[in-house]
């Protein structure tokens, strides 16, 4: 009888802990697990601290326990950046989470209106801003901000289930924290499964482009034959005032990156000369990208490049392009989505085509960006905030499928309609975004036009962009190049190294400009070496060690060589 008892004591027990470990194995949460976005890597370890007995009830989304109103602002570092309030994405946000988000967005220098607030600890509740940007590892502290894997163990655990852990890794400090997450991060492998392509173009007016043969812009010589032969066919536009020949994106305080990394790229110049690393920015020494500033130079002096080229702003040239203004010019066709549409839907035949643009001696291919592990912009909660709880929340939401559904494709029957089982938006919406984006913004503003939290998952839905659009896509295929290791490599903006690559980086804004304005080659030389000189001797080298350094890194943390 004792034997019998004891047997069964036995069999409680061990199904006792069958059943433990069955429940831990099943239930707990799992930071390192799948994201219900696909992006996250089965193989990437994410240690988070988060308790693996995590019950079923702490596994459900954060944002669907609260919905109680309340406003949350937040800073935007972009000052071209509009959200109209009232529209179908604001008021999505609102619907599901309860928060109403008020946007903060700068008028003038954004990095000054960033530092003033930082010194003057007025931070708002979150703030977004470039990764690559100089306050990025001096906000990175909990001085200044909140560790996100702290706020997420503490108050929403769903956080780990929507953060790729790939990603994650990439962005943790030496201590484990992780201070912000980025929009549009990207794997080597998320370009093959989410057909990511890169959006940088060399766009020519196509009508101009056919009446002049249709030339071979990759040389030197040819480009500016090109600009050239397109000057004297049409020096005006139809509104009457002089045709642009050639124009590359906005210059800022620090450079123009339409002739630093969008030109190495088009010259397929890798980022490492000789097996050392070397700056986009701070003129990279390959003769072949000083041989075509050079060529931009010449352009300047022929008068192909109008002083418009270096004082208009992001709004002024999206207004040219609109009217058609440039006959060639160096531009993300996604920044300019808007005159872009409206221009092929007023003047099809004046609309812009991507085409073959400046190559290197040997006409490689071009090797163009996508987005890398470090994404585009990276969305932080600060001290500051007065609910971090709730922010976290809304982060995990922003990340999520439910968030970005709601963010790129709206709401189901209204801007979308399900189609054997999958969303597809409806064609009306479709064609006012790419014929009518003014409206299309105050009345929707989906597709991800609130991009801070916008993944590659959304490519899933994009519908046809149709044209122009197809056409800049489909000239990018087999271009594109994942370059994410050489992201991420800034020192603090206070260390002596953040100091040194701001003077760096400040001097390379002012000399830029008078490089591609220089009257000859001997002046353009001249200006060089004081460059060069000037980095000497505020030991840039320094700076440079320190991000080489951290380049090695970044390989060591995904495996690369």
């Amino acid at each position: 009888m004792k034997k019998i008892k004891i047997a069964k004591l036995l069999c409680l027990v061990l199904a006792l802990t069958m059943a433990v470990t069955l429940l831990a194995a099943c239930g707990g949460s799992q930071p390192t697990g799948s994201s219900d976005t696909s992006k996250a890597s089965d193989t990437a370890a994410v240690s988070t601290g988060a308790a693996e007995s995590t019950t079923a009830a702490e596994e459900e989304p954060g944002w669907k326990k609260d919905t109680s109103p309340m406003q949350l602002d937040w800073y935007v570092n972009e000052t071209w950046f509009d959200n109209p309030k009232g529209n179908l994405a604001h008021e999505l946000i609102k619907e599901q989470t309860g928060i109403d988000i008020n946007f903060i967005v700068p008028v003038g220098n954004a990095g000054q209106k960033l530092n003033t607030m930082i010194a003057s600890n007025s931070l708002p509740d979150m703030v977004t801003l470039g990764w690559y940007e100089q306050q990025v590892p001096q906000l990175s502290t909990d001085a200044y901000t909140y560790p996100l894997n702290e706020l997420a163990d503490k108050y929403d655990p769903y956080f780990w289930k929507v953060a790729a852990p790939d990603i994650v890794n990439w962005y943790k400090d030496k201590d484990g924290n992780l201070f912000g997450y980025p929009c549009n991060g990207n794997t080597p492998d998320d370009n093959t499964k989410y057909n990511v392509i890169s959006n940088r173009s060399f766009l020519v007016r196509k009508d101009i482009y056919e009446a002049i043969g249709k030339p071979d812009m990759r040389t030197p010589d040819g480009f500016l034959n090109a600009l050239k032969a397109a000057k004297e066919k049409f020096p005006k536009v139809d509104n009457g005032q002089s045709l642009i020949p050639f124009s590359g994106t906005y210059f800022t305080s620090i450079g123009n990156n339409s002739y630093e990394d969008i030109l190495l790229e088009y010259l397929a110049i890798p980022r490492e000369i000789d097996g050392k690393f070397y700056d986009t920015r701070c003129g990279n020494p390959h003769p072949e990208y000083i041989s075509w500033l050079k060529t931009f130079r010449k352009a300047h002096e022929m008068g192909m490049m109008p002083t418009d080229v270096f004082v208009d702003d992001r709004t002024k040239i999206e207004e040219k392009i609109q009217q058609g203004r440039y006959f060639a010019l160096f531009y993300q066709w996604k920044d300019a989505m808007i005159p872009l549409g409206q221009l092929y839907t007023n003047k099809p035949e004046e609309t812009y085509i991507s085409v073959d643009g400046p190559a290197n001696s040997k006409l490689d291919p071009p090797m163009l960006s996508t987005t890398g592990y470090s994404g585009w912009e990276l969305t932080m909660i600060t001290k500051n905030c007065k609910n971090p709880d709730r922010a976290i929340k809304f982060m995990s939401w922003g990340m999520s499928e439910d968030g970005q559904k709601a963010l790129y494709l709206g709401r189901e029957g209204e801007t979308y309609d399900m189609v054997d089982n999958k969303p597809v938006i409806k064609p009306e919406i479709n064609k006012m975004k790419n014929s009518d984006m003014a409206t299309f913004k105050k009345k929707y503003n989906t597709y991800g036009e609130i991009w801070m939290f916008n993944s590659s998952m959304m490519n899933l839905w994009e519908p046809d962009p149709g044209q122009p659009f197809d056409q800049y896509r489909e000239w990018a295929k087999g271009k594109s190049s994942h370059y994410g290791v050489y992201d991420n490599n800034r020192p603090v903006a206070d260390s002596d190294e953040g100091e040194i690559l701001a003077k760096a980086e400040n001097k390379w804004g002012e000399i830029l400009p008078k490089l591609l304005m220089a009257k000859s080659d001997e002046e353009f030389d001249k200006l060089w070496k004081d460059y060069e000189d000037y980095k000497t001797s505020v030991d840039y080298q320094k700076a440079l060690d320190y991000q080489r350094t951290k380049v090695a890194e970044n390989k060591a943390k995904v495996g690369a060589k």
